[in-house]
């Protein structure tokens, strides 16, 4: 059971809080069927009870006392709050109190033996039921509704009108915590179902108008400032319909619940409503993670992340910083960046296994010296470079960095007998005609050949674009929009895959944690998605139309890039494998990894001599060749053979981020 972590001092506050009131509960249980007891007497015997039963009253509490404690115990009715009592809490009462009074019938005719049990009237023992059920009900609806109506009453001046969408359990919990908890924030009016069968019911006092489609009118009628999605399920297709109809009613403002919290707690409050995001709109059903496998491959490892200031290897120090790994390093050459990240992360009692380490990949003394101090078991090495225009303009960094620096990696991790290597790789590196792509391409050989050499797995996983990753389209995008526009695009056909982050990061971790002897992975994308599309949903998310508010701009394709990213070719078709979500790139022979430390010994060189044209010559040859040979004999490359464009020929957007970000 996985449950929400709290303060030590606060647990301590939250469980003293329990007691208490567990402890008034019962205490109030005891005087109410104390009252109830008398009350049955004076019925009974029309307000004048002979003395004999009045003497007797102790003798009989002390048997009736206990018995309906243990059964409101076993109902557990003492594990309720008062936000929280409704008609299932007042049915166990009834059940309790059942259960109790057949008991007592029981124990009254075993012990009639005894002068004040067999002389009891049986009459007194229906009535006391009815009046003690009665009681404890009332008093438990009556404290909650003293709790909620000053609030409701403190609210009718003011607070955003809310139209819930989904008329289950966690829309029922919404309205309730709304209702309950008196936030002025928040003020629901009505709920929307698709089922049917509850049009015109009422839930928690808020009818059901209908189905999505009653949207506007219900918005019309209701005066709803805005519109919360509260079911579980909540679809991409549902939400981009939700949304169609809200804007049609001119509501700007569509919020969502957290589904996995949902999933995770079985509970949810107002405090979890959150604003829709791009991850709700893509139609990504996320593959499903066998944790218990990640979790035993991690338990007691010594696991180094390269870098982790970058977006996946941050994403990726979370998850293993929430593991069970003995230790997990975080290498980066972004000091800032991973001090930041560090800040997030390292916390009691985190600060002896999560370590930082600042080094630069492209030094392989230091990356030796590090092997040799920590010796990891597990590397994911995420450092690269990955702005696809930057690259092309510098193909001499791209080489030092995504080849010569995964070669020094993956060396320092065979010789210090690292069990298992994984390299971030990318979609680009299929039929690479981009620096980028063609470095990761190489980078992706230097495992292959290095595969089976000594003890240590070598694998690649190969993905494409992650949501909200730096530099990426998706906030350059909103960047774009928060300035006013225009949003930039480089042509109205262009698609791209997506994913979250957090899913491709688990991905990676299964694929590590797999048995499977495949050399690179691919993670399964789904669909993929126009650009254009993508822009006008983030403008509709902002509470803006696209060209009306933030003109759309198009700017023609830049060097290196591809109309439509391929996930395969002819030459390295997908297969499947036993992980979701998850295919094997089945590749063609080894790779002669002397012939690739030629090539590679001479891009080095030409890098070094910044001959920008020879190194994107040799890349060029390298990915076209059916095999890696000795490329710089001769040859040239169109696609990787381009003179760096100009600034001038370059649009604005393209001029800026950070020339070294580290991770894709």
């Amino acid at each position: 059971m996985i449950r929400r972590m709290l303060p030590i001092g606060r647990s301590r506050r939250v469980s003293g809080a329990r007691v208490a009131q567990h402890v008034y509960f019962g205490i109030s249980d005891v005087l109410l069927w104390v009252l109830s007891y008398a009350l049955a007497l004076l019925i009974r015997f029309d307000g004048a009870i002979p003395p004999q039963f009045i003497a007797a009253m102790p003798v009989v509490l002390i048997l009736f006392l206990p018995v309906k404690l243990a059964w409101n115990a076993v109902f557990r009715l003492y594990r309720v709050t008062w936000a929280l009592v409704g008609l299932k809490e007042i049915v166990g009462v009834w059940k309790a109190s059942t259960a109790a009074t057949l008991t007592l019938a029981g124990g009254l005719f075993l012990l009639q033996g005894i002068h004040a049990y067999g002389t009891f009237p049986r009459g007194v023992l229906i009535l006391d039921y009815l009046l003690g059920a009665t009681l404890i009900a009332v008093l438990r609806l009556g404290r909650r509704l003293s709790n909620e109506i000053p609030r409701a009453r403190s609210r009718t001046g003011g607070g955003s009108r809310v139209l819930l969408v989904g008329a289950g359990e966690a829309g029922g919990m919404i309205a309730r915590s709304m209702v309950s908890h008196g936030h002025a924030a928040y003020h629901p009016v009505g709920f929307i179902d698709d089922d049917a069968s509850k049009w015109g019911t009422f839930v928690h006092g808020l009818k059901v108008m209908g189905g999505k489609e009653a949207i506007p009118d219900a918005v019309r009628k209701l005066e709803v400032d805005e519109v919360v999605i509260t079911f579980v399920s909540a679809g991409s297709g549902h939400v981009r319909d939700i949304m169609r109809f809200a804007r049609e009613a001119g509501i700007t403002r569509v919020r969502v619940l957290p589904s996995v919290h949902e999933l995770l707690t079985g509970h949810v409050t107002v405090h979890d409503i959150r604003d829709v995001n791009l991850e709700d709109l893509l139609g990504r059903k996320p593959a499903p993670i066998d944790a218990n496998r990640v979790a035993a491959f991690l338990r007691g490892q010594t696991v180094l992340v390269t870098g982790a200031a970058g977006s996946i290897g941050s994403e990726l120090a979370r998850q293993l910083s929430r593991s069970d790994a003995a230790r997990v390093l975080l290498l980066d050459t972004n000091e800032t960046a991973l001090f930041h990240l560090a800040e997030e992360i390292i916390h009691p009692p985190l600060e002896q296994r999560v370590q930082t380490v600042i080094a630069d990949v492209r030094d392989p003394d230091k990356i030796q010296k590090v092997f040799s101090a920590w010796r990891p078991d597990v590397v994911y090495h995420a450092a690269a470079y990955k702005h696809v225009p930057l690259m092309e303009r510098h193909p001499d960094e791209a080489v030092r960095t995504n080849i010569l620096g995964t070669l020094a990696v993956a060396e320092a991790a065979l010789a210090c007998g690292t069990q298992t290597f994984v390299l971030i790789s990318t979609d680009k590196a299929v039929n690479a005609t981009s620096v980028m792509g063609a470095t990761k391409r190489l980078a992706e050989w230097v495992m292959k050949a290095l595969n089976g050499r000594g003890g240590t797995r070598f694998l690649a996983v190969r993905f494409g674009n992650v949501i909200g990753s730096r530099g990426s389209v998706v906030p350059v995008l909103q960047e774009q929009i928060r300035r006013g526009g225009p949003v930039t695009i480089t042509h109205p056909e262009m698609t791209r895959y997506f994913m979250s982050t957090r899913e491709a990061v688990a991905l990676v971790l299964q694929a590590s944690a797999s048995q499977e002897s495949h050399d690179i992975f691919m993670l399964d994308m789904g669909r993929p998605i126009k650009i254009l599309d993508l822009a006008e949903e983030l403008i509709r998310l902002s509470g803006l139309e696209p060209d009306t508010d933030i003109p759309i701009v198009f700017t023609g394709i830049r060097p290196g890039e591809q109309l439509h990213e391929a996930l395969e070719t002819s030459d390295e078709p997908l297969g499947r494998t036993t992980l979701p979500g998850m295919f094997a790139v089945r590749t063609n022979g080894r790779v002669d990894e002397v012939i690739l430390r030629l090539a590679i010994q001479e891009l080095d060189r030409l890098s070094r001599a910044m001959d920008l044209t020879g190194v994107k010559r040799v890349l060029h040859q390298m990915v076209t060749s059916s095999e890696p040979m000795p490329v710089w004999l001769g040859g040239n490359g169109d696609a990787l053979h381009r003179d760096p464009p100009s600034p001038r020929a370059t649009p604005a957007r393209e001029q800026g981020g950070d020339p070294v970000v580290t991770t894709r």
